[in-house]
Protein backbone atom coordinates (compact mmCIF):
# COMPACT_ATOMS: atom_id res chain seq x y z
CA UNK A 1 0.00 0.00 0.00
CA UNK A 2 1.41 3.41 -0.88
CA UNK A 3 0.42 6.87 0.22
CA UNK A 4 0.40 9.90 -2.03
CA UNK A 5 2.03 12.69 -0.07
CA UNK A 6 2.58 16.04 -1.72
CA UNK A 7 5.76 17.83 -0.77
CA UNK A 8 5.02 21.34 0.38
CA UNK A 9 7.38 23.87 -1.16
CA UNK A 10 9.33 25.94 1.31
CA UNK A 11 7.96 29.45 1.64
CA UNK A 12 10.31 32.27 0.75
CA UNK A 13 11.03 34.85 3.41
CA UNK A 14 13.13 37.96 3.88
CA UNK A 15 14.38 40.11 6.73
CA UNK A 16 15.20 43.76 6.24
CA UNK A 17 16.38 46.67 8.34
CA UNK A 18 15.39 50.28 7.78
CA UNK A 19 15.15 53.68 9.36
CA UNK A 20 12.30 56.12 9.87
CA UNK A 21 12.01 59.60 11.40
CA UNK A 22 10.62 59.38 14.90
CA UNK A 23 10.49 57.43 18.13
CA UNK A 24 8.12 54.49 18.23
CA UNK A 25 7.94 51.14 20.02
CA UNK A 26 5.68 48.45 18.63
CA UNK A 27 4.82 45.93 15.99
CA UNK A 28 2.45 45.83 13.02
CA UNK A 29 1.44 43.21 10.46
CA UNK A 30 0.64 44.10 6.85
CA UNK A 31 -1.43 41.60 4.81
CA UNK A 32 -0.73 41.63 1.07
CA UNK A 33 -2.10 39.50 -1.76
CA UNK A 34 1.04 37.38 -1.98
CA UNK A 35 2.82 38.02 1.33
CA UNK A 36 2.53 38.84 5.03
CA UNK A 37 4.91 41.40 6.47
CA UNK A 38 5.50 41.94 10.18
CA UNK A 39 7.40 45.07 11.15
CA UNK A 40 8.99 45.69 14.55
CA UNK A 41 9.51 49.37 15.37
CA UNK A 42 12.27 50.59 17.67
CA UNK A 43 13.40 54.22 17.99
CA UNK A 44 14.61 55.29 14.53
CA UNK A 45 14.92 51.65 13.30
CA UNK A 46 12.43 49.17 11.84
CA UNK A 47 12.95 45.46 11.28
CA UNK A 48 10.68 43.84 8.70
CA UNK A 49 10.05 40.10 8.36
CA UNK A 50 8.21 39.13 5.16
CA UNK A 51 6.84 35.68 4.28
CA UNK A 52 5.23 34.53 1.03
CA UNK A 53 1.71 33.11 1.36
Amino acid sequence: MSKNIKDKAAKDWSLSLGTYPGILFGMRTYQGDTHVQTVFYLPFIDIAYEVEK
